[in-house]
């Protein structure tokens, strides 16, 4: 799968936001109320953030794949665990990753903050970027 550009552009613009700034949100609930009633945590984000996922599936880089699997494959461990390795990433990798990673968020409050602090979207941010300069595995 090939990533327009326009959807790299929005992508790499990214990488700001996701530098090591500190949090991008915070975790909240999950204290009980008067009643005794514990509401389940939940990690809320800041407004950017909310901007990225919008952007994603606006940009259509949050795609109908199977990601589950894919995330499964020593591969994408493998990419998931070590953000260097994101340098070499391919198209169909960043669709994956970013597919994952805001698709797991519905499973798993707090994915993407644990992306951000792993550097995972800082590296993708950063990958798109270097697709749109003519980097490897552009072709």
């Amino acid at each position: 799968m090939r990533i327009p550009k326009t959807s790299l552009r929005v992508l790499a613009g990214y990488a700001d936001t996701f530098e090591p700034h500190g949090p991008i949100g915070r975790w909240q609930g999950g204290q009980a109320d008067a009643a005794g009633v514990i509401q389940m945590p939940w990690y809320e984000y800041q407004p950017e953030v909310d901007r990225f996922v919008d952007d994603m599936y606006a940009t259509r880089l949050v795609r109908p794949v199977d990601w589950m699997r894919w995330a499964g494959t020593p591969e994408a461990q493998h990419l998931i665990a070590d953000p260097t390795a994101i340098a070499d990433a391919t198209h169909d990798d960043l669709i994956y990753l970013v597919t994952t990673i805001l698709r797991g968020e519905r499973f798993s409050d707090g994915e993407i903050a644990g992306a951000y602090e792993r550097g995972t979207l800082l590296a993708i941010a950063q990958r798109a970027q270097a697709l749109l300069d003519g980097g490897p595995g552009n072709a």
